[in-house]
């Protein structure tokens, strides 16, 4: 099949304007002598050249749709059994063997591609984007695929690790190790079938830690073993401010949960316009008949409801304000029924209804909602997600923020006996609100896994203008700011060496430092090809069920069109020397 289309088609409306601009200029020239009976001859074809110079513009082409090849994509831990049916099936399947990395070159010519293996790396999507795909994958390779702990935990915490081990050996056994080969917590497996399991640990020094997971075999001998960098934050004694309109069960059951853990707790319930009932709680009595800035430099959290804010006056609500902006502090909204009606203190959370009265956890604790989940935006942080829904989420206000939640009636967790859950809960949701203790740079790590040589994104907020963000050996980063958030600044690197590694943001002198660590390449080998597999279906089950078309565009020789203009071209030259004689 072949059919008539330009090889510089992206040009046409240059191409269009020039033409009309020629023609309107020959039909001025030639408007004076409209009254000759050739005029409308003249006309028609000055059309024909110019048409004939426009078409050499754009190179005209046949386009014929030719065969195409069908290729295989060779890629980490695919199965030779699967190739063989796949050659059985086409003799000439090309084979495209891939590391980490695709020439283009190698793909132009095939039709339809079929991966198999693990999959491509996320960043070369875009290079099969055009393709008919059919990813064709193994089975998740055997070992630890999956691992969901805290990377940032308080000392004196019960630390908890959760995994999955695929495929196991009867009678192996996973052992938790602290720095030094000390053995915490182990689990062993007495079936072959796909197991979940949970081992704890006490937290006993702040600090940056590598623990890791040991595999042993029934005789004890070590398999393997994969790190799980852990930073361990000083206990600290909190100054926390609860401020109600009316007592509940929720304010009840959390203002009891902060005093067991040591923090210095101050509850002021409103009884009516002017009078309060207070409660104090590690700290020593005191009335608070009205916020000023002096009461709350000394808080590190603010907890109040809709109603404590809307009775305070406009003073104190400025004065929260302006500690939240200028001072760094962090206030957590108690949801209500009015939150999710456009009725919000301070910032405005975006909500999507749901049918959803209750929701699990990624630890799988059940707990009740509202009935809503926050909308995704880029102006928030989430806190607490299960899956895809946000359940709890934060919004910066200059160096503070403000979060809330969706999340109702979590006492009940305490009420069943679950006091770690409700207590993991709450952590999750408190602790990225607090006011942090450096208020020049806000880091904003997205916990994600940092492998060496690969790419490293992080984010930070800070209104410092000359600053240069620097990394272990002192070299300068490159630094790109937000274009809508004035103080949202990100930096993106390759790490070379694997470890625990700082950040440093300078101006004079280091104002700031993040810790962060780097994996080895051969770490967590099971689970990056289960996350790698996942991507992979989960980006080619959309691909096109018929296979793309191959076109080749012949260029048409352009005497043909030449010889048209050449043609026109003499006749209007010649045809005004013979109307005169």
């Amino acid at each position: 099949m072949s059919d008539f289309t330009f090889i510089n088609i992206d040009y046409w409306i240059p191409v269009l304007i020039g033409t009309v601009v020629l023609f309107v200029v020959f039909l001025i020239k030639e408007w004076s002598r409209k009254s000759s009976s050739t005029f409308v001859i003249r006309i028609g074809v000055a059309m024909v050249a110019i048409l004939a110079l426009a078409v050499l513009a754009l190179k005209p082409a046949s386009r014929f749709e030719i065969e195409g090849k069908q290729g295989v994509l060779l890629t980490q831990g695919y199965q030779e059994s699967q190739l063989d049916r796949l050659k059985k099936l086409n003799p000439k399947l090309e084979e495209v063997i891939y590391n980490d990395h695709i020439l283009q070159s190698q793909l132009d010519s095939l039709r339809k591609v079929f991966i198999l293996g693990t999959g491509v790396q996320p960043y070369d999507f875009w290079q099969l984007a055009d393709k008919n795909v059919a990813f064709l994958s193994g089975e998740f390779p055997a070992g630890i695929n999956n691992v969901n702990y805290k990377t940032s935990a308080v000392e004196g915490d019960a630390w908890n690790v959760k995994a999955q081990y695929a495929k196991p050996n009867i009678g192996n056994q996973i052992v938790l190790q602290a720095p030094g080969n000390l053995a915490l917590d182990s689990v062993r497996f007495n079936r072959s079938q796909d197991t979940v399991f949970s081992l704890q640990a006490r937290l006993k020094a702040p600090g940056n830690f590598v623990y890791e997971l040991v595999e042993k075999d029934s005789t004890g001998i070590e398999i393997q073993r994969e790190p799980l960098p852990l930073h361990v934050l000083p206990k600290q004694q909190l100054n926390i401010l609860m401020l109600n309109a009316f007592p509940t069960f929720e304010i009840k059951y959390l203002k009891n949960f902060l005093a067991a853990l040591n923090h210095k707790v101050l509850v002021r319930n409103r009884l009516t316009q002017g009078r309060f009932k207070y409660e104090y709680f590690n700290r020593e009595r005191e009335t608070l008949q009205s916020l000023n800035a002096t009461a709350l430099e000394a808080i590190d959290l603010l907890i109040l409801d809709g109603g404590a804010w809307n009775s305070l006056s406009r003073k104190e609500q400025h004065t929260v304000r302006t500690a939240i902006e200028q001072e760094g502090l962090g206030v957590f909204l108690m949801p209500d029924e009015n939150l999710f009606y456009g009725n919000q203190p301070l910032l405005n959370f975006k909500f999507t209804r749901t049918s959803l009265s209750e929701i699990n956890l990624e630890n799988g604790v059940r707990v009740s909602t509202f009935g809503y989940l926050f909308n995704p935006s880029s102006d928030i942080n989430a806190t607490l997600k299960s899956g895809n829904s946000l359940l709890a989420a934060q919004r910066f206000l200059g160096f503070g923020s403000v979060s809330t939640t969706v999340l109702t009636n979590t006492y009940a967790l305490q009420l069943k006996g679950n006091k770690a859950a409700y207590k993991a809960v709450w952590s999750e949701l408190l602790k990225p609100v607090l006011r942090a203790e450096d208020e020049v740079v806000y880091w904003e790590d997205s916990h994600q896994s940092v492998y060496k040589n690969e790419p490293y994104d992080i984010q930070f907020r800070t209104t410092l203008n000359d600053f240069k963000v620097q990394d272990a050996s002192g070299a300068s980063l490159p630094v790109s700011g937000d274009p809508d958030i004035e103080d949202l600044w990100s930096v993106t690197f390759y790490p070379e060496q694997s470890g625990w590694y700082q950040l440093q943001i300078a101006t004079d002198s280091i104002v700031s430092t993040h810790s962060y660590y780097v994996l080895d390449s051969l770490d967590w080998q099971a689970k990056s090809s289960r996350a790698r597999i996942l991507a992979n279906e989960n980006y080619f089950k959309s691909s096109a069920p018929e296979e793309t078309p191959i076109y080749l565009k012949q260029a048409i020789n352009p005497l043909y069109f030449f010889m048209i203009f050449f043609l026109a071209m003499g006749y209007l030259w010649l045809e005004p020397k013979l109307a005169m004689d």
